[in-house]
């Protein structure tokens, strides 16, 4: 087996989770010889030193024993809190849609070099729905979870799914969701600097009147129309209440809820619209180019548009979209190596928190305009 040094997981670490693995499976007998360092130096492709670390932490857990002059040798102590499944449940608001399919093509991977399987749930943005998904996934006796949450009105720690959450016994990751509690870990892009930058470009382009559309009982708009006021307010410019339109995630993803919010600006007098819109993610941005072309407003001239997630439609959009690039292959593939260590060390399940700055994608869809007042 090949030690991978590209995961997050130490190189010793993954050694001991892969001699766990052969316990588990039954592929040495209590007080049975295990390999030798050197053996296990050829095996792994590793340094000696990395070895005696996983041996020192299987020893200190009385997983191994050494006998003076003979080797290294199984206990056989080796007792899981329960049967291990080898599956892990992954749920989302969406899984074959727009960022999703790379994110679960990153966890997948890491689930395949672990010797796992993921078990998907759906939940299409429905709170009911999400909590069936989390029963029928433990009901597959899953070993952990990734999730990301639908959001809603109540704060997220009041809801019921982090109730249901709380009282898992298997560890959990959310994904695309930031959370400040210290006894979670959770995978996030940075979506208040993201709102941040994105806002701060199109006040550099010499834009002023900056519309802003979003959810606001989901917490990356709420955080991505934070940094779009924090521009705003660096640049000594005053929000405008009629240029932010934010909307439940309900409603969010209703079809015509985009137009309706992109035909509410235009109805302002040509002196009063924004000459530039911020878009929560792509797929609005995108919808809202439409609405502005039906309504022979031109992109970027009269009205500039940026987005945020550098979704695959961006680049191919009728003005390819400017935006900010979601890291989304290694969002799934460092939830997915964080689930897995807890998996695999339940002694020092220490949560781990990773926020990762998106960066700005220049397309074709922001003008500048040095001179508007």
């Amino acid at each position: 087996m090949t030690i991978d040094a590209e995961k997050a997981l130490p190189k010793y670490r993954q050694v001991k989770e892969t001699i766990i693995q052969y316990f588990t499976e039954e592929q040495y007998k209590p007080d049975q010889r295990i390999p030798s360092e050197n053996e296990l130096v050829e095996r792994f492709q590793v340094s000696r030193n990395t070895i005696r670390q996983a041996l020192s932490e299987l020893n200190e857990e009385g997983l191994i024993y050494k006998k003076q002059g003979l080797g290294t040798f199984f206990s056989g102590n080796f007792t899981a809190p329960r049967q291990l499944s080898h599956l892990v449940g992954v749920l989302s608001p969406r899984i074959s849609y727009y960022i999703y399919p790379q994110i679960m093509e990153a966890i997948d991977k890491v689930a395949h070099q672990s010797r796992y399987n993921i078990v998907l749930g759906n939940s299409y943005a429905n709170y009911d729905k999400e909590l069936t998904c989390l029963e029928q996934l433990l009901e597959r006796q899953i070993d952990g979870l990734l999730f990301e949450p639908v959001g809603g009105f109540q704060k997220f720690e009041e809801t019921q799914i982090f109730h249901a959450l709380n009282a898992l016994t298997i560890p959990f990751v959310l994904m695309n969701w930031w959370f400040p509690n210290p006894d979670i870990s959770c995978v996030s892009v940075d979506d208040v600097e993201g709102g941040l930058r994105a806002t701060q470009y199109l006040i550099d382009a010499g834009h002023r009147r900056i519309a802003c559309l979003y959810p606001y009982d989901k917490l990356p708009g709420i955080h991505r129309h934070q940094g779009y006021r924090k521009a705003l307010e660096l640049a000594g410019i005053l929000p405008e209440p009629r240029f932010e339109k934010a909307v439940t995630s309900l409603q969010w993803d209703e079809p015509e809820t985009i137009p309706r919010l992109v035909r509410e600006l235009l109805v302002l007098n040509n002196s009063e619209r924004p000459t530039a819109i911020f878009c929560f993610n792509d797929d609005s941005a995108l919808r809202a180019m439409a609405t502005l072309r039906d309504a022979n407003v031109a992109v970027p001239s009269d009205i500039s548009l940026i987005g945020f997630d550098n979704a695959e439609q961006a680049a191919a959009a009728e003005v390819p979209l400017t935006t900010l690039h979601h890291p989304k292959h290694l969002i799934g593939k460092w939830a997915a190596e964080i689930l897995f260590d807890q998996i695999a060390d339940t002694k020092y399940r220490n949560p781990r928190k990773v926020l990762v700055t998106p960066t700005l994608v220049e397309r074709d869809s922001v003008s500048v305009r040095r001179a508007v007042s």
